[in-house]
């Protein structure tokens, strides 16, 4: 008679250990990797798009420099002008892709999205009936580590701080 209480909570204890397992997996891995994902495709569709409007602004202005060495007057006036601006366009969407760092934020979150999967592999192995505290924490290493990532792209991206003004020497003669 005594086991069966003893039978009841271990038999709670698991259902308890698996029902972490089931949600852990699908609210915390699941939907993170979904997010790495799609925010990794985000970002290479992004750099992509960036690319070949930078290369088609670059031909378009290449071709009116063409075209202006073939009219005169006014026209030519007007193909030049158009080719400075359209050479200005891709300038400005190259200084827009480094600025917001699309390469980086591509790799940033692969680099995530691999490791949770590498942790994902893992985690689906171990024995849903006990509480896996190694696996928890080496997904939650992962996602310690994607955070440390951003701290390094704000550090690469932050401007050197100015030097110091230098100090001219205390002339004791002028102290008199």
């Amino acid at each position: 008679m005594t086991d069966a209480p003893v039978d009841r909570q271990a038999e709670a204890a698991a259902d308890r250990a698996r029902a972490f397992h089931r949600l852990y997996l699908r609210l915390r891995i699941d939907d993170q990797l979904r997010f790495y994902r799609a925010r990794r495709t985000e970002y290479a569709s992004a750099h992509r798009q960036a690319v070949i409007l930078r290369t088609a602004l670059l031909l378009g202005a290449a071709a009116a420099g063409v075209i202006t060495q073939s009219t005169n007057g006014t026209a030519r006036a007007a193909w030049a002008v158009a080719g400075a601006l359209l050479a200005a366009l891709a300038a400005a969407v190259t200084a827009f892709e480094t600025l917001v760092g699309f390469p980086q934020l591509e790799k940033i979150y692969g680099d995530a999205a691999r490791n949770l999967e590498e942790a994902k592999v893992d985690w689906e192995d171990v024995d849903p009936e006990r509480v896996p505290v190694q696996e928890v924490e080496r997904v939650e290493d992962v996602f310690r580590s994607e955070r440390g990532q951003w701290g390094q792209l704000v550090v690469k991206s932050a401007a050197p701080a100015p030097p110091a003004p230098p100090v001219a020497p205390k002339d004791p003669s002028a102290a008199k």
